[in-house]
């Protein structure tokens, strides 16, 4: 689980997926077809023991370069630690590397232009959204409903 494994071409891939890219502009930039850079993209995934393309692409920025702070105070995002395997001789030494997950708004922020949600965050936002709405229509009403008994009371 090293960045030592990844082909040239799957480093690549994640890199521009930082731009922030879609996959299909990703095959459009580097020539290949959507299905290629896919498969680069699994495979990286496989490699670095990551379960999205997006957790992968910042695994590979952090292990590239420990330096650089991720941009997570000003995306909004919160981190992670992700376990990866050391270079020790100790197959199951791992170490701790903080990287960027996905917020929990469903609308665009600045680098993440695309839904990253998991599934049950995309179940909840309609029933939060609906909840809001309620709650929000209740208040109009009664707020109507004083103003009409206020009117009607003034009227007398």
């Amino acid at each position: 689980m090293t960045i030592d494994q990844l082909t040239p071409r799957e480093k690549e891939c994640l890199r521009l997926l930082l731009k922030p890219m879609r996959a299909k502009e990703v095959a459009r930039v580097t020539g290949l077809s959507v299905n290629t850079v896919n498969e680069h993209l699994k495979s990286a995934r496989r490699k670095l023991g990551t379960t999205d393309s997006w957790s992968a692409a910042q695994l590979l920025r952090a292990l590239e370069d420990p330096t650089t702070n991720s941009d997570t105070k000003e995306w909004g995002s919160s981190t992670m630690a992700v376990p990866v395997q050391n270079n020790s001789t100790d197959p199951s030494a791992f170490e701790p590397v903080m990287v960027e997950r996905s917020s929990l708004f469903p609308f665009a922020t600045k680098g993440r232009p695309w839904n990253d949600l998991s599934f049950g965050w995309r179940l909840a936002w309609p029933f939060l959204l609906f909840g809001v709405i309620a709650i929000g229509a209740g208040a109009i009403m009664a707020v109507a409903s004083e103003l009409s008994q206020l009117t009607i009371a003034l009227t007398r």
